[in-house]
């Protein structure tokens, strides 16, 4: 029984980030994991905004975040911090978020979302 088990956790369990444990301790996954997803849209509309610049930053750490999909970034990709948030797009008043904090566990940071509405010029 628990080589059946010890079978469909290896099968499984690396496509869910979760850390497998075995009698020699933590085994982790190989996939990688973003921090931080923010989802950006028109505060008037709800619409999302394709296109925004994104900035990250910690200290002397600057990343620009990735769109994913239309309106969908990600960021602090394996990096736990705490960061402040700068969002800007052509049209909208620039917006930034303070203290988003990113913790990590024993194999991976636990993602974080945010959703960011920026109101019209």
């Amino acid at each position: 029984m628990r080589r059946l088990l010890t079978a469909l956790a290896a099968t499984v369990l690396p496509f869910t980030g979760c850390p497998i444990y075995d009698d020699g301790g933590v085994i982790c996954t190989e996939i990688f994991v973003y921090g931080l997803n923010v989802t950006v849209t028109d505060a008037a509309t709800g619409g999302v905004i394709e296109g925004a610049t994104l900035t990250l930053t910690e200290g002397d750490f600057t990343e620009t975040m990735m769109e994913v999909n239309p309106g969908d970034y990600v960021g602090a990709g394996e990096r736990a911090g705490t960061y402040i948030l700068t969002v800007e797009a052509e049209g909208y008043a620039t917006q930034t978020v303070e203290d988003i904090t990113i913790d990590a566990d024993e194999c991976h940071v636990i993602p974080v979302t945010e959703n960011v509405a920026l109101t019209s010029n």
